[in-house]
């Protein structure tokens, strides 16, 4: 099993550049959702995790909040039917309308799938653990590392990241549970990039060497 998880930056840049309307933007990068669900499912990802917004995308004119939310709706109501369709996150956030559609989405969509689509919303690593605390404490002895896992954002570990758009950092969309998990930046804007760029970045990812933390492989005898 392989997951990944993608930050799909750069959509209002990319409207402008192009001269069109930002939603015209979020369309653009609807379409091309689509297609790099196609790829990562051909690459053998079990679980594409898209990160739609962080929380503080929810101080955003409502106009905006509004269009970016109107796209993944869209990206949804188009692809889960052909796969196991999820989402989690800061759900305080959004508007009932768009988790009430979402959640007949997830209900309806395929759960015999070997490919999972996973929304996360309002991403916000102060606001996840936060929301953990207060809604464990008090009722349990103690925090351990599976109840940790079982309230996080991203239920498991992700295995690689790719994040578009040129900038080099994780501002608040680093999952809780993933510390060893492999980043790929792009500085690509989201709706440009292509079936080669997707293939770069998986190549990359893929031969890096994952130690969790331990020495590589014959390190421990050389070290002695």
């Amino acid at each position: 099993m392989t997951n990944l998880m993608l930050l799909p930056d750069g959509m209002r840049r990319w409207s402008i550049e192009n001269g069109v309307s930002l939603d015209e933007g979020y369309k653009a990068m609807a379409d091309k959702l689509v297609e790099f669900i196609g790829w990562a499912r051909e690459e053998g990802i079990t679980t594409l995790y898209i990160t739609t917004s962080s929380a503080a995308n929810f101080e955003r004119p409502e106009s905006a909040v509004t269009t970016f939310l109107d796209a993944f709706d869209d990206l949804a109501q188009r692809v889960h039917g052909t796969c196991n369709f999820d989402f989690s996150g800061s759900l305080d956030l959004v508007p009932a309308r768009y988790l009430e559609s979402l959640e007949k989405l997830r209900d309806s969509s395929d759960k015999e799938s070997e490919f999972t689509l996973h929304y996360i919303m309002g991403m916000s690593l102060s606001r996840e653990v936060i929301g953990i605390f207060n809604k464990l404490n008090g009722k349990i002895p103690e925090m351990t590392e599976e109840i940790l896992a079982g309230h996080a954002y991203v239920p498991q570990h992700v295995d690689f990241l790719i994040r578009t758009g040129g900038a080099v950092r994780m501002s608040s969309f680093f999952p809780l549970m993933s510390p060893y998990a492999e980043l790929y930046f792009s500085p690509l804007l989201f709706p440009d990039i292509t079936r080669a760029d997707f293939d770069t970045a998986m190549k990359d990812l893929q031969q890096r060497e994952r130690r969790y933390g331990r020495y590589p492989t014959g390190a421990a005898s050389e070290a002695r």
